[in-house]
């Protein structure tokens, strides 16, 4: 499983530098309700209010805390985000599917940033730390989710930083070409 939510609230933020673009730029986090809800629009279902800035503000900053201590062999704190879950609260109901009855988890998030939280604790337990890295190019600070079969993925992305640390080894020094001596 890929911890999309995670990635996704780690990098907000962050410097890129986009195929085809001369400069990076790095965008403003969860500054209003309106880039908020493009920003957060993969991971949550509704708009966001003006009422959960605050906490998930406070959720960007936990998730940024925990790949940080993750990515750099930290020790993860997990309080601020076990905080904001706490305001989620499940039941349980008996369901039948193909016959066989079954109980399935109805979750009743008091928040956004609860709902949010929930699912970073959920991708946090399902994580393979050894495939969460940062971007091997010196320019780039993203962090990705290795989901290579071989674990080899160096760059967030093939393009940019993928051609572009490439190119710049391509045309890094090169030893002097002797005269035929």
């Amino acid at each position: 499983m890929t911890p999309h939510a995670l990635l996704l609230l780690a990098n907000l933020g962050r410097p890129r530098r986009p195929g085809g673009t001369t400069a990076a730029y790095a965008e403003s986090v969860l500054s209003n309700p309106a880039v908020a809800s493009v920003q957060l629009a993969e991971v949550v279902d509704r708009p966001v209010a003006a009422a959960d800035l605050a906490d998930l503000r406070r959720l960007q900053q936990a998730a940024v805390s925990a790949v940080e201590a993750l990515v750099g062999d930290g020790t993860l704190d997990c309080r601020e985000i076990n905080d904001l879950a706490a305001q989620s609260v499940a039941r349980v109901e008996l369901v039948v599917a193909d016959g066989v009855p079954q109980r399935r988890f109805v979750w009743t998030d008091a928040s956004m940033a609860a709902a949010l939280a929930r699912r970073l604790i959920d991708e946090l337990g399902e994580l393979d730390q050894s495939r969460l890295r940062r971007c091997a190019r010196a320019e780039c600070d993203l962090i990705f989710y290795d989901t290579t079969r071989s674990r080899t993925r160096r760059w967030h992305a093939e393009d940019p930083c993928g051609w572009r640390e490439r190119q710049r080894v391509h045309r890094g020094p090169r030893p002097p070409v002797d005269g035929g001596t």
